[in-house]
């Protein structure tokens, strides 16, 4: 019966000095230099700090969560993006260009995925990738032409535009 009774006594000791640790006071005070520090002792100059219950959540169970079947498709969206556009040129324009050159420039909405990049085609060849809203072409050659942008990944053409065509007036070699 005694050992009971001890037995009894250790535990009541051992489970109010953990429940002392929990309900701990917390001190503030600003140091010489101006530092905010903070104590479970208390100090000269120190104000006593009021701790809110510790918020705490309860994360479902794994059994609770419906297993994803493996024959469900992913389902890829119908269009990633609400808007793709060749902003210059303008389809129909005409314009000087010396030397030829020509810097395509394009937006989307919403910007770039990072897995996609901007494909630009020339006539209906491609002529380069970028994930800038620009891409430069060098000496192209006059008369009309027209210019295409699609959105691509690693399993090809994402989403297209519509192409814009475009006239280049150069100086004439002869003349």
């Amino acid at each position: 019966m005694k050992s009971r009774f001890a037995y009894i006594l250790i535990f009541s000791a051992l489970f109010s000095s953990y429940s002392g640790l929990a309900c701990a006071e917390i001190y503030r005070w600003v140091d010489a230099q101006g530092n905010v520090e903070y104590s479970d002792q208390e100090r000269e100059g120190a104000e006593k700090v009021e701790v809110g219950p510790t918020a705490t959540i309860t994360m479902p169970k794994m059994a609770d969560i419906p297993p994803r079947s493996s024959d469900e498709p992913e389902s890829a969206p119908s269009s990633y993006y609400a808007t793709l556009n060749i902003t210059f040129p303008t389809n129909d324009s005409a314009f000087h260009s010396g030397n030829g050159d020509l810097t395509v420039l394009f937006t989307s909405d919403p910007t770039l995925y990072p897995n996609h990049s901007y494909r630009v085609s020339l006539d209906g060849a491609p002529v380069g990738t970028t994930k800038d809203n620009f891409l430069e072409l060098k000496g192209i050659d006059r008369g009309t032409h027209t210019v295409s942008l699609d959105v691509i990944d690693n399993s090809g053409v994402i989403q297209s535009t519509t192409p814009v065509q475009f006239t280049i007036h150069r100086p004439s070699v002869k003349n």
